[in-house]
């Protein structure tokens, strides 16, 4: 039992990642997978030498999103911007698809704390008390 609790604590942790230096980008949601134990959103942004570079944004688990209404949050095609931290170790994330008619992207990963929505709402979305990526005077249950 304490290996399992050890195991699901490392998993949720941010240890493996640079969080002193978040990350923000900008880009056009591609697919959304609302799985557990992370959903995945992939995103394309078009860097400024005209490439386009695909990311894997991780968050909270399907259960979380249903009931922040995920399905009127982000959607194919909207342009959104997302800030949070990079793995010490780039790592591209991939979700494999049963149907094989179904194209299963990849991309470069990044744990995302907060989503600016297409309508510029932001979003809080994975909370791991670093905040780095909200505008100072951000409060919530982790601050002191």
């Amino acid at each position: 039992m304490l290996i399992l609790g050890a195991s699901l604590s490392a998993h949720h942790s941010l240890a493996n990642h640079e969080t002193r230096k978040p990350v923000r980008v900008k880009g056009t949601v591609v697919q959304v997978h609302a799985i557990n134990p992370h959903s995945i959103i992939y995103v394309e942004e078009k860097t400024t030498e005209g490439q386009v570079r695909r990311w894997a944004i991780e968050g909270p688990g399907i259960f979380l999103l249903t009931r922040r209404g995920w399905e009127k949050l982000v959607k194919p095609g909207d342009v959104i911007e997302f800030c949070g931290y990079l793995p010490k170790e780039p790592l591209m994330w991939q979700i494999a698809s049963a149907d094989q008619r179904t194209v299963s992207l990849a991309g470069r990963l990044i744990t995302a704390e907060l989503l600016v929505l297409a309508d510029g709402r932001e979003q809080p979305w994975e909370d791991y008390g670093f905040h780095h990526c909200f505008a100072a005077g951000y409060r919530d249950h982790h601050s002191k």
